[in-house]
């Protein structure tokens, strides 16, 4: 995948954590689970969360792609 900011090639990988991972507004102080408008970036079940990302060394940027974890909260 080329870096939407300079054009170069990312490296493929994964953005993951012993938890939810999600994008939020406003930080959350003690409960890390997402809340209703907050987007989800990662499926979570019995195996570490993880979402599908690119890292771009020269920009220090990671693009996340969520599609998986949005299809899952959308089918409930």
């Amino acid at each position: 995948m080329k870096c939407p900011f300079c054009g170069r090639e990312m490296t493929e990988g994964f953005v993951q954590s012993s938890s939810w991972i999600f994008f939020t507004e406003k930080k959350h102080k003690f409960y890390f689970r997402p809340k209703k408008n907050d987007v989800t970036l990662s499926t979570h079940n019995y195996t570490a969360p993880a979402a599908k990302a690119w890292h771009c060394s020269n920009c220090m940027k990671v693009v996340v792609d969520y599609v998986e974890a949005w299809i899952k909260e959308n089918q409930r």
